[in-house]
C-alpha cells in the first residue's frame, strides 16, 4: 500500500504506546473500512528515551491490515413495484426483471441475492431464478395460465442474501417488492368435448338419417368467433357434416361388415375451425359402434369339394360362412332343394351338428364329371335368412387309396371333355399357322435371293429406268421397249 494510503490510516487508528504491545481496535477497524479499502499498510516506528530524538534509539516496522467483508447491507430492490405481461398458455418466458442493490463486495456470498415469491401465486405458476452476473431476479411462468380465467397476477416477492446479515446489523433482513404480470389474451384452439365421442347404432342405416350433433367448443370466451366444421377422415364415405351446426347425417348405409369397420367401431375424424387471427382448429373422432343385424345369408364353405364315382369311401364335410354375428350367425340347418330331383336323388346331407354338415353319393354309381349341388343354409337370425349356395362336386375316378387319378385331376380342375378338345384344337390351329408363316418367310427368303443373281453389279441403276410418255402400257409394250433397247 502507498505511504500516502499509511498516512492517511493514522487519522483512523491509534497506537498504544504504554503497552507492551501495539494493537488496532476491531470498532475502529470496522469503521474505518466504509466499503471503501480492503487493506491497510502501517508503517509503525518504536522510539526509547521516552522518544527523545537526540539520546532515543528507535526501530520501525510494517504491520499489514486487511478488512475482510461481511453482510452488513441487504439487497434492496430499486421500486416498490415491477410490471410485465405473458401470453395465456406460454411456459419458460421471462415476464418481469427485478433489480437490487446491495454495498457489499460484488459476487461474495454477502451479495448474492435470493428470490422467492411469498405471495399472489396460490398455484405455483411463477418462479424466480437469480442472474450470477447482474444479480437481478428474472420472473418466468412455469406452468400455463388462462386468460379466461385469472387475466393478472400481482406477486409478493422478498429477496434476500445468501448468507444471514452479520451480528448487531439494525438493517432488515430482506427486502420486498411486488410484481404485477399482465395476461395477454390469444386464440386459442376449439376443442371438442368428449373427445373422442360413442355413439350406438344398428347397422343397416338409411341414408338421410340423422345420427348426433358433434360440436367443438371454443375457450375464448371474451372473443367474438364463429366456429364451422368439416370433415377430416370418412374411409366409407358414409357420413357427411353440417358445417354451421355440426350435425352428422348418413349418406350412404351403414354396414357393420365393411372391411373400414374394426371391432364393430367405425371412426370418422372432423374438423372444427374458428374465424379468430390467426385462424385455430380442432380435431374431433366420432366413433360408431354399430349392432348387428341379420343382413347377410350364409354360405357354403368350401365352394369347391372333390369325391369318388361310387359312395365309399369318400364324403365331404360342409360348413357354412356368414359375415354376421351370434346371435345372427350358427347354428345352421342344412338341406338340400326339391328341385331339381337328381339332387336328392343322387345325394344326400347329413347335419353333424349346428356348423358342420355331410355330403354324400346317395347312388352306387355316378359318372366323373362336374356337379354343382345347390344346398340350402338357413342361420339362426330373428328372423332366419336362408340362401341357396352352390357347392361345385369333382366327381373322379379313384385309386385303391380314395385318391383321385391324374386324368381325372384334370376334369376336376373344372375342365370337360368338351373343353379339353376345344383346348386341343386350338394348339393344333396354333401349330399350323406357325408352320405356315416359316413356310411363307423361307419362300420370300428365295425369291429375294434370285432377284438378286438377275441384277448385275456392273451395271448403272440408272441404266434400267424407264420413262414412258403414255399411260398404260401392257406387259406387251414394256417387253418390246426392252427388246428395242
Amino acid at each position: 500500500m502507498p505511504n500516502a494510503v499509511a498516512q492517511g490510516c493514522n487519522r483512523h487508528l491509534k497506537i498504544n504506546t504504554n503497552s507492551s504491545r501495539y494493537g488496532v481496535s476491531e470498532r475502529k477497524v470496522r469503521a474505518l473500512v466504509g466499503k471503501k479499502v480492503q487493506q491497510y499498510t502501517l508503517i509503525i516506528q518504536a522510539t526509547d528515551m521516552e522518544g527523545n530524538p537526540t539520546y532515543g534509539l528507535s526501530n520501525t516496522a510494517t504491520a499489514v491490515i486487511t478488512v475482510t467483508d461481511v453482510n452488513d447491507n441487504p439487497p434492496e430492490f430499486t421500486a416498490m413495484t415491477f410490471y410485465g405481461e405473458v401470453p395465456e398458455n406460454r411456459v419458460d418466458i421471462i415476464v418481469a426483471n427485478l433489480t437490487v442493490t446491495d454495498k457489499d463486495q460484488p459476487h461474495t456470498p454477502a451479495w448474492n441475492a435470493v428470490y422467492r415469491i411469498s405471495g399472489g401465486d396460490p398455484a405455483g405458476r411463477f418462479a424466480i431464478q437469480t442472474d450470477p452476473n447482474s444479480n437481478d431476479g428474472l420472473v418466468t411462468v412455469v406452468k400455463p395460465i388462462d386468460f379466461e380465467t385469472n387475466r393478472m397476477y400481482v406477486l409478493t416477492v422478498a429477496a434476500e442474501n445468501q448468507v444471514p446479515l452479520a451480528k448487531g446489523i439494525q438493517h432488515p433482513p430482506q427486502s420486498t417488492a411486488t410484481v404485477s404480470v399482465t395476461v395477454i389474451d390469444v386464440n386459442e384452439n376449439p376443442y371438442f368435448a368428449p373427445n373422442p365421442k360413442i355413439i350406438r347404432q344398428e347397422e343397416g342405416l338409411h341414408a338421410g338419417t340423422m345420427l348426433t350433433t358433434f360440436t367443438a367448443q371454443d375457450p375464448d370466451r371474451y372473443m367474438q368467433q364463429n366456429i364451422r366444421y368439416t370433415k377430416l377422415s370418412d374411409p366409407a364415405n358414409w357420413l357427411k357434416v353440417d358445417p354451421v351446426n355440426g350435425q352428422i347425417t348418413t349418406i350412404a348405409v351403414l354396414d357393420r361388415e365393411s372391411p373400414n369397420v374394426k371391432n364393430n367401431i367405425y371412426n370418422a375424424t372432423f374438423l372444427a375451425s374458428d374465424n379468430g387471427i390467426p385462424p385455430m382448429s380442432g380435431t374431433g373422432t366420432l366413433q360408431i359402434y354399430l349392432l348387428d343385424i341379420n343382413d347377410n345369408a350364409p354360405q357354403v364353405l368350401p365352394q369347391e369339394a372333390e369325391t369318388c364315382e361310387t359312395p365309399d369311401p369318400n364324403s365331404i364335410n360342409i360348413t357354412a360362412l356368414d359375415y354376421d354375428i351370434d346371435p345372427n350367425a350358427g347354428p345352421f340347418a342344412f338341406d338340400l332343394p326339391l328341385s331339381p330331383v337328381t339332387i336328392k336323388r343322387n345325394w344326400t346331407i347329413t347335419r353333424l351338428n349346428g356348423d358342420f354338415a355331410q355330403l354324400n353319393l346317395k347312388i352306387k354309381f355316378l359318372e366323373a364329371g362336374i356337379y354343382e349341388v345347390p344346398i340350402i343354409i338357413t342361420d339362426s337370425g330373428n328372423p332366419p335368412k336362408s340362401n341357396i349356395s352352390i357347392l361345385r362336386v369333382k366327381v373322379c375316378q379313384c385309386d385303391s387309396n380314395g385318391d383321385c387319378t391324374d386324368v381325372d385331376r384334370i376334369v376336376g380342375a373344372g375342365l370337360g371333355t368338351g373343353a379339353i378338345i376345344a383346348i386341343l384344337l386350338c394348339i393344333i390351329i396354333l401349330l399350323i399357322l406357325v408352320l405356315m408363316f416359316v413356310v411363307w418367310m423361307k419362300r420370300r427368303d428365295k425369291e429375294r435371293q434370285a432377284k438378286q443373281l438377275l441384277i448385275d453389279p456392273e451395271d448403272d441403276v440408272r441404266d434400267n429406268i424407264l420413262k414412258y410418255d403414255e399411260e398404260g402400257g401392257g406387259e406387251e409394250d414394256q417387253v418390246s421397249n426392252v427388246l428395242n433397247l
